[in-house]
């Protein structure tokens, strides 16, 4: 294996950052921040704990709720949750939410407190 070459300065942690990452993954970094924004301002207080947003997946909003009823009462809120995703994205970036029920909504939020 080669050796690699010594740096003849410090690299900034940004310089870094876009040499490991294309202008694709910064756009999908926005588009998640945008959604999660969306997300947290749409679903009610209380049920933003019991839920976790997972992935986008072809054109499908993936989420895990903690327990079946707080599924329930996502796919009751979800048609007022995928306009205000339409508004904020665009017609036609995500046009369904999937739900699945989970254990790691819990887990996660043991851990945070």
């Amino acid at each position: 294996m080669a050796k690699r070459q010594p740096l003849t300065r410090p690299l900034a942690i940004g310089d870094v950052l876009l040499g490991l990452m294309k202008p694709l993954d910064w756009e999908d970094l926005a588009q998640r921040s945008r959604i999660r924004q969306v997300w947290e301002a749409v679903v009610p207080p209380e049920l933003l704990p019991q839920t976790r947003l997972l992935e986008l997946r072809r054109r499908e909003l993936w989420v895990e709720v903690s327990a079946a009823a707080w599924g329930q009462e996502v796919q009751f809120l979800g048609p007022g949750i995928l306009a205000a995703l339409e508004r904020a994205l665009g017609p036609g970036v995500i046009r369904n939410l999937r739900i699945r029920v989970g254990q790691g909504v819990k887990e996660l939020k043991e851990e945070q407190d």
